[in-house]
Order: structure tokens, then sequence, then C-alpha cells
């Protein structure tokens, strides 16, 4: 992963005597960075290059956040929504219900989430239509299941895109969890419809393809994108 800035990155100080005598000594500091964890970048889409921390250009990424709700809540996940967000019948057909922007538009490079959900078996994630997979060093590491309304968020409600020309969001994993990120502007009246980010997949092979592969097909619809 090639970030365009470092901005705000841990330093570690070593301290190393070069030269000494009797009057004095004379100290090199050296810095070493320490390099962030891939899922501790985020991305410009303006910029079209990730960042850490803010983006130079840009600034700090915008994060729009859920309203609280405890868990174990009846009708949990909806009332998670933010505000100007909306659940509804989806304008796909056989896909149910969809999350819906109702406000004012939402810019591109809005950041959603993170998913919500219990942590499961790999058994009961693959049966599911409402799983993600978080990984650490290209291995699945733990399942988030969103099946159960009352410990899940409104992200459980966005279907999949079918085709490029209509995604709007592109789900990708941040420190350790998923999160959603305008890559279009939203209007108000547009269905949110997400993708996964190429660099999140890439690693985890024929497991992932399933989990998604039963997320779209939940959704009524092969995928197709």
């Amino acid at each position: 992963m090639k970030p365009c800035s470092l901005v705000g990155k841990n330093m570690q100080l070593n301290e190393d005597t070069c030269e000494s005598n009797t009057h004095n000594e004379l100290k090199i500091i050296y810095i070493k960075e320490e390099e962030p964890n891939d899922d501790e970048y985020l991305y410009c889409e303006d910029c079209r290059c990730f960042f850490y921390n803010k983006c130079e250009v840009h600034g700090p990424a915008l994060f729009i956040h859920d309203t609280l709700v405890p868990m174990g809540v009846t009708d949990r996940a909806r009332q998670t929504l933010p505000l100007g967000l909306e659940v509804g019948q989806s304008d796909i057909s056989g896909a149910g219900l969809g999350v819906f922007n109702k406000g004012d538009t939402i810019p591109v490079g809005a950041h959603f989430g993170p998913y919500q959900g219990e942590r499961v078996d790999k058994e009961e994630a693959m049966n599911s239509g409402y799983s993600w997979v978080i990984y650490r060093n290209g291995q699945c590491e733990e399942y988030i299941d969103a099946k159960r309304e009352m410990y899940a968020n409104w992200m459980r409600y966005v279907n999949c895109a079918r085709n490029d020309e209509e995604q709007n969001l592109v789900a990708f994993q941040y420190r350790g969890g998923i999160i959603y990120r305008s890559c279009r502007p939203i209007k108000p009246g547009q269905e949110l419809l997400v993708w996964y980010e190429e660099e999140y997949a890439q690693d985890l092979g024929i497991t992932f393809d399933y989990l998604w592969s039963k997320k779209c097909s939940a959704n009524g619809y092969v995928q197709t994108l």
C-alpha cells in the first residue's frame, strides 16, 4: 500500500553516543518510523491515494456517526440510523429493504460505520447473508454477523450494488472493523448501494467469495459487478 501522506506517524527514538570527550558528549538521535498496519489507512477519493490520519490536501476524513442505541434493544438496527438516512423498500426487485438518503447530499469521502453485529464462527457466518470477515496478515480472524437486528446497526440493510454505475459506497476494513465510504455523491432520495474494496478481498480467497455471494443472494440477485 502506497500512502500519499504519513503525517502523524508514531516515532521511536534511539540514542547512540557518536563521540565523547572530557568536555561533552555528542549524541545522534535516530528516528525509527513505525509503519502503521494496512487497515489503519484511509483513501481519498479526490487525490486517489491512501493516507494516514489525514489527507495532506483535504484534511481529516469525514465520519458520519450512528445514533447511539444500547445493544439488545428491539429493532436496534433501524434506531441506529444516522440523521438523514431511512430504511425503506429497496429499488432493487426482490432485495427487500434498503437504506435511502432523505437528507442533504452525502459528499464523496463520507465514512459510515463500523458495521456492527455478533462475533460468530465460520459455519454460522457462511449460512448468513449478513456477515463480514475481519482479517489480519491475510488470515481470516473473526466473523461479524448482523442477522439479529437487536445486536446489529443500520448497515445490515444496505444492499449490494449490481453494477459500477449504481455503486455509491465502498466497503473496506479499518482498524479491525468494516467501514463504508461514499465513492460518489449520494443525492436525496437515492439508495445507498455497496461493493467491496479490492484490497480488502484480495487475500481472503474463496472464504470471502462465498460470503459475498451469500450476501448478494440474500438481496435477491446474483453478483455481476
